[in-house]
């Protein structure tokens, strides 16, 4: 039984784990990406307010910006289809009608995805996750889109992972007004303090908490909210006992790093960058400094000028033939300088694109592409730049997205909106697979499929010097991982049973076709000694008659017996080829 302070403590402990890394975030926020990110109370301040104002970041923020939606555009794009629904049991998909089924659900869920703002907070995770080295997306349950989405800003949340690495408990907090929890728990849920604030302040920000972990001890034939897989608590500051106490099928919450760390919140690109853009925050400083000065450089003139100089554009001051107004010292290296500075902010830049992921997902201009080289060695280079999000997908697919459409399935499938199955698939359960045909997620899979194919290649100039060497390759296997490493529809791919059969009917087709062969050539041959005959027999009538008599019985008999025999082949020829084989006459 969880007692209001276990889970306090809990939620506590947690918290006091993630300090050292929140101190880290603050830091990375501000040189790197100042507008998201939630620290010391700030959740309680007006939100957008830019951290670090007259810091000289907007390269790195860009450079930010560019690599997060490239990892959306590569992974999750919202015009493209990016996973497909399949069954585990491949079999399943050959039955009649279960691919239409498949592509309904997909279309279903791809609404829930679109409906609920997931588009909008997967961009915000993949933001959060570059700079700030790991990202929370939550799931939540709406009447209207059937779920919602949400990135949870970093430094709000706390996690907790198992022994796998998987998402254990997540513990967050947020800023509600007293009117919003009214409406969410009940007033009669809320503190006597917070009752107090909804009729004179109502709109005041209020601390609430929420906690969801793995529930340890669980009824699994009991359906209620006490006995759910996952346990679910909110309350708020200063209260004295839960606002609200249920439970989750599915974790809600989804969680990746980039990479791993001491602590379970990882580090990232964003660590990477900070040393860069704190030195390209300075060059800004210094090279506008520069250029001020070689615009109005500072000057030196007799003192009884003071009141009498005129440094404005156009402006004109008279003097004595004998004075003269001078720069203190010579501009030269000033100017100088700034060329310096310029190309060190060029490579300061070109090394945060590279950081923060941006020079991966930028195209190659064709003025900068060399003339020999061919389309194919492009997309082969830009194959190879994606490749280093390997790691990342790695962990990226089965922490998010894979969970994430395993909630949104079976949350359609809990509140009845996904179509019934076709008759062939009724009584059967249907346990389905996300597969991932993302652009990013095609093009680490075409690794595969190169090889194979700079396999057959080579294979095929070998075979040429000596053929017997193909029997050492499995072609049907090479189609199969060709077609798995360029992402080909299943349905364009027939399976090794299926093969097996069409290849028996050719088989028997052939061997037919050579049986029909020798049956029609027996029948020929059969045709020619039947005319023999025929010409035996009119010559033995033109004998005399008491020469032809004994000859003609013999020969009447030896004609008898294989007309009878040629009459059994014709026929059997007629049975096989079905054609009109009649000769004698």
């Amino acid at each position: 039984m969880n007692t209001w302070e276990d889970v306090r403590a809990f939620a506590t402990h947690m918290e006091s784990a993630r300090t050292p890394r929140e101190r880290e975030w603050h830091e990375l926020s501000r040189w790197v990406c100042p507008y998201r990110g939630v620290f010391s109370n700030e959740d309680l301040a007006p939100r957008g307010t830019r951290r670090n104002p007259k810091a000289f970041i907007v390269p790195v923020t860009q450079a930010l910006l560019r690599g997060a939606s490239g990892i959306t555009s590569g992974m999750t794009p919202r015009n493209i289809s990016w996973f497909e629904p399949e069954f585990d049991d491949p079999g399943m998909a050959e039955a009649s009608g279960a691919r239409v089924w498949l592509d309904e659900v997909d279309r279903r869920m791809k609404n829930v995805l679109a409906d609920g703002g997931f588009y909008q907070a997967i961009q915000a995770f993949n933001t959060d996750l570059l700079w700030a080295g790991c990202a929370l997306l939550y799931g939540e349950m709406s009447p209207v889109s059937v779920l919602r989405f949400e990135c949870v800003q970093v430094g709000t949340f706390c996690v907790q992972l198992d022994e796998d690495g998987r998402l254990d408990a997540v513990v967050r907090t947020m800023s509600w007004t007293p009117a919003r929890m009214a409406r969410h728990f009940g007033k009669s849920a809320l503190s006597e303090g917070t009752r107090q604030k909804l009729e004179k302040q109502p709109y005041d920000p209020i601390r609430v908490t929420h906690c969801v972990r793995r529930r340890d001890l669980r009824d699994p034939g009991r359906l209620d909210r006490k006995h759910m897989p996952w346990e679910s608590f909110f309350w708020e500051e200063g209260g004295e006992d839960f606002l609200h106490e249920g439970g989750f099928n599915e974790m809600p919450y989804f969680f990746a790093t980039w990479h791993e760390g001491q602590t379970p919140y990882g580090t990232g690109p964003g660590d990477e960058a900070l040393p860069d853009s704190r030195q390209m925050d300075r060059l800004e400083h210094d090279k506008l400094e520069a250029l001020a000065k070689l615009i109005r450089p500072p000057v030196q003139f007799p003192q009884f000028m003071k009141s009498r100089m005129n440094l404005e554009p156009g402006g004109m001051t008279p003097v004595p033939e004998h004075v003269s107004i001078t720069p203190i010292f010579d501009l030269g290296p000033v100017a100088h300088s700034v060329s310096a500075m310029q190309q060190e902010i060029l490579n300061v830049g070109q090394r945060l694109e590279k950081s923060l992921m941006a020079a991966i997902f930028a195209s190659m201009p064709l003025d900068q592409r060399p003339r020999d080289m061919s389309a194919t060695e492009f997309l082969e280079r830009k194959r190879e730049a994606l490749q280093q999000l390997g790691p990342v997908i790695s962990a990226y697919e089965p922490n998010v997205l894979t969970p994430l459409l395993e909630r949104v399935a079976a949350t359609l499938d809990r509140a009845a909106l996904l179509p019934p199955p076709p008759p062939a698939l009724q009584g059967y359960p249907l346990l389905m697979k996300m597969d991932f045909v993302s652009p990013l997620a095609n093009a680490l899979r075409q690794t595969g499929a190169e090889t194979t194919r700079a396999l057959l290649q080579d294979a095929s100039v070998l075979a040429q010097m000596r053929p017997e060497v193909l029997d050492k390759l499995d072609l049907d296997q090479a189609v199969d991982e060709l077609a798995t490493g360029l992402g080909v529809p299943g349905s364009l791919i027939r399976a090794d049973a299926e093969v097996a059969q069409i290849r028996q009917q050719r088989a028997e087709q052939q061997a037919a076709l050579q049986q029909q062969a020798l049956l029609a050539q027996q029948a020929q041959t059969a045709a020619t000694a039947a005319r023999g005959m025929n010409d035996a027999l009119t010559v033995a009538t033109r004998l005399p008659v008491a020469t032809r008599l004994p000859v003609a019985t013999e020969e009447a008999t030896g004609i008898v017996r294989r007309a009878e025999e040629a009459t059994g082949i014709v026929r059997r020829a007629e049975e096989t080829t079905g054609s009109d084989s009649s000769f004698v006459g």
